[in-house]
């Protein structure tokens, strides 16, 4: 059987880096597939330089497609950045290139640190959207902005939005977070927030729109009325204030279902947990801190928890839950975090 060109070689290490890369942006990724990266990435030097490029092309794709927004005269650097094939050969074993040490390492580190961001922070770890927002908050930021408008946006922690106002409309996407919107009035411009395949028209004043981990979108009235609908449906929901919706694609919209103060603590800071399980303090507390807490049995999970906490301070809310249950803790560097008896 004749030995695979270089070329062949090169296209399967691209397909496979190109694999990881659409592997590792996903929120789901397990600790077995960030092993499983790792492993794949030391195997071969090679390796971590075919990844780099997987990323440079997706970098460039993702200027290019920021560029052709603004400007209709960029679509050449479109063109050029985004090639319709991953296959061109660029890696060619034959002549020794004297910076080849140098990139390598480069190639190396970058790959690292999309692993750490993973491992480290896989919540906030959303470049993409980010890049392309036009307002974000960083981990454990609570941050008010004033639109042109008047109106007012409370972003929660790791939270990012578009803004695209016209003459005819107000429209807000939401790309992942945490969001709540005061609406100025204007008869003459509809206010809409899009999240994922859901649309939030403001009928009043005050609501917010929550993009959770586990891919639903969590709408919450808490002035007046907001009329919600999906592409595929013909008639809006109203949901009224004191009401929530909790939608997730490709599923029909639920009735709204009432809901107690303590959704939108968020707003001053805190974190209301009424007889819920400690998996569940968890997952919140991870929003506003940099790391992971991981719990060392599945029995601990369940455990009930109920306390108000501050969300300006994770680590102490998790340490006085953890003195509450009596717990252990053992801390793996800066970042991590684990529960034990």
């Amino acid at each position: 059987m004749p030995a695979p060109s270089d070329k062949s070689i090169h296209t399967s290490l691209q397909d496979q880096a190109i694999a990881w890369l659409v592997c590792l942006r996903d929120d789901s990724l397990s600790d077995a597939e960030l092993e499983a990266f790792a492993d794949w990435l030391n195997r071969d030097p090679l390796h971590a330089e075919a990844f780099t490029e997987a990323e440079n092309l997706f970098r460039d794709m993702v200027v290019a497609g920021s560029l052709s927004r603004e400007a209709e005269a960029k679509q050449p650097v479109f063109r050029q950045a985004a090639p319709a094939t991953f296959g061109a050969a660029k890696i060619k074993p034959a002549k020794p290139n004297p910076r080849r040490p140098w990139f390598a390492a480069g190639f190396a580190m970058a790959a690292m640190c999309l692993l750490a961001i993973g491992l480290i922070m896989p919540q906030q770890a959303r470049l993409l959207s980010d890049y392309l927002s036009d307002y974000r908050t960083q981990t454990g930021e609570i941050r008010e902005i004033q639109l042109s408008d008047g109106s007012c946006l409370l972003m929660n922690t790791n939270s990012a939005v578009s803004v695209a106002f016209s003459a005819e409309a107000r429209r807000i996407v939401l790309h992942h977070g945490q969001v709540r919107f005061t609406v100025a009035k204007d008869s003459r411009r509809p206010f809409e927030v899009v999240a994922d395949g859901l649309t939030v028209r403001a009928l009043g004043t005050v609501f917010e729109v929550y993009k959770t981990a586990a891919e639903h979108t969590e709408v919450t009235v808490q002035e007046h009325a907001v009329a919600v609908r999906t592409a595929d449906r013909e008639s809006d929901i109203t949901v009224a204030q004191g009401q929530s919706l909790s939608y997730k694609p490709g599923l029909p919209l639920p009735h709204p279902q009432a809901v107690g103060a303590e959704q939108s603590a968020w707003q001053q800071h805190r974190l209301v947990i009424n007889d819920r399980p400690l998996a569940e303090l968890i997952s919140e507390l991870e929003r506003y801190r940099f790391g992971r807490i991981f719990l060392a049995d599945a029995a601990l999970k369940n455990l009930r928890v109920t306390g108000v906490f501050s969300l300006d301070t994770p680590d102490e809310a998790l340490s006085s839950v953890r003195k509450a249950l009596a717990l252990q803790e053992t801390r793996i560097g800066p970042w991590w975090v684990l529960l034990h008896r």
